[in-house]
């Protein structure tokens, strides 16, 4: 049993000994290779005609990438493909359309202004009050309503409301209850920085 063991153990060395006897020359691959023409396209294969509807475009204006047609009817003919339209990037217009907020007083009733839609102003208010560190103890979004405890001077709290009016392209947004003047006023100052950030 060892003898076998010793036998099989040299004829394995002699084999792993064996593979660097063999010559290692590189084989080129390259030399044998024969010359191609380019695939051309069947005359009866055109490409789909593309919309530019929706192509998508890089901030310098060139062209990206197309909205594909297989939405297209089944029945609709294909025409050759043209060169593609690419139309005029307007320049980014988030800041242009939408002025910032005012702060206004009429009398002696302070409000924000917002030049914004009710589903837009109401998640701005709220990012404002995160921002701001207000805790709202409460909400209705249907009545624009968050309800807030401030306390004034006297360090007694109260609780107000900020009401948030829908105006169709713009929203206010008021403070409601007993509240003093100078408590509103700082509230309203206070969301009014965080919503211009």
């Amino acid at each position: 049993m060892q003898v076998r063991s010793i036998i099989l153990w040299i004829s394995s060395l002699a084999l792993l000994a064996g593979c660097g006897v063999f010559d290692h020359r590189q084989v080129d691959y390259k030399a044998d290779a024969v010359a191609v023409q380019p695939l051309e396209v069947p005359p009866d294969l055109v490409a789909p005609a593309v919309s530019s509807r929706a192509a998508t475009v890089a901030a310098d204006g060139t062209q990206i990438a197309n909205y594909s047609d297989f939405t297209r009817p089944a029945n609709a003919a294909v025409a050759p493909a043209a060169a593609p339209v690419i139309a005029p990037v307007p320049a980014p217009l988030a800041a242009a359309q939408t002025p910032s907020p005012k702060l206004l007083k009429v009398g002696t009733t302070s409000f924000i202004l917002l030049s914004e839609p009710f589903d837009r102003a109401w998640r701005s208010v709220g990012l404002a009050l995160d921002r701001a560190g207000i805790k709202p103890t409460d909400r209705d979004r249907s009545k624009g309503l968050y309800y807030i405890k401030v306390g004034g001077k006297d360090q007694k709290s109260a609780e107000v409301r900020l009401h948030l009016a829908d105006n169709g392209a713009d929203s206010t947004l008021t403070v409601e209850g007993k509240a003093p003047a100078e408590t509103v006023e700082r509230l309203l100052a206070s969301i009014h920085q965080r919503l211009a950030q």
